[in-house]
């Protein structure tokens, strides 16, 4: 139930702030903090909690699981804003902005192996700070073009995020449960599922809450005020992306 409140107030809180109502973001996410206290209460007085929120005294794995919902919420954020950019800003149908975003879903699938491979040659570091970099270059060039983007552009470029994004999530996951010890392993991956639904709710709406105070400012979801929302939120997205990286490279180690 103290899980329930927890997300529910947070996607509630983060999806009114473009609403310009202070309770309606400011009591859901104060009903956030009282559940969270007493979710960690709850779970430190049980034997056999549904979450075993100790595992997160480990830096290690605390970090990890915090790029882990860092690069969840970025990538549900752009699955949001690149539809939405096309359909709004470039008139285009939901069927056009549907494949055009496939071939960079294709690449992502592709480099889950791949990642995995480099993984196993050259260790956790190198390989996940390239992903992050290759995100990073997603993320900036869109900051920089967001106010006018072909379709083909968007295209080309995310790929960019894709390919970082499915080279280094399995890597990731696996690199954080390395850090605990094997007993714990599936109370580990029960956190990672539980961060990685609750990130996709969280940038979608926040992103989506960023894109809509450009359009209620302008009166209009279409064309410009979008375009402008558009770039607004992906250099929100850059600077989560930024912290990501400072993130791994402190606390990703090839070596234990």
């Amino acid at each position: 139930m103290l899980i329930a409140i927890f997300f529910s107030g947070a996607i509630y809180g983060f999806s009114n702030l473009s609403s310009g109502n202070i309770l309606e973001i400011v009591l859901p996410l104060i009903f956030v903090v009282i559940a969270a206290i007493l979710l960690v209460k709850r779970t430190k007085s049980l034997e056999h909690p549904l979450l075993k929120l100790d595992l997160l005294k480990n830096k290690y794995f605390a970090a990890t699981v915090l790029g882990f919902f860092l690069i969840q919420m970025i990538s549900l954020g752009n699955a949001f804003l690149l539809p939405n950019y096309i359909q709004l800003t470039n008139n285009s149908t939901a069927m056009t902005a549907g494949l055009l975003v496939l071939p960079a879903g294709a690449v992502g699938a592709i480099m889950g192996p791949i990642g995995g491979n480099l993984l196993d040659k050259h260790g956790a570091r190198n390989v996940t700070l390239a992903g992050v970099y290759l995100m990073i270059s997603e993320l900036a060039i869109f900051a920089i073009f967001s106010r006018n983007m072909s379709n083909i552009f968007i295209m080309l470029v995310y790929i960019l995020y894709m390919g970082g994004m499915g080279m280094i999530l399995g890597n990731v996951m696996t690199y954080a449960l390395s850090r605990i010890d094997k007993k714990w392993v599936t109370q580990g991956n029960a956190i990672l599922s539980t961060v990685q639904q609750f990130a996709g709710a969280v940038g979608t709406s926040v992103t989506s809450a960023i894109v809509a105070v450009s359009q209620n400012a302008f009166h209009s979801k279409a064309g410009m005020p979008t375009a402008i929302g558009t770039q607004h939120a992906f250099i929100f997205l850059l600077i989560v992306a930024i912290i990501i990286w400072a993130l791994f490279f402190k606390y990703v180690k090839d070596k234990h």
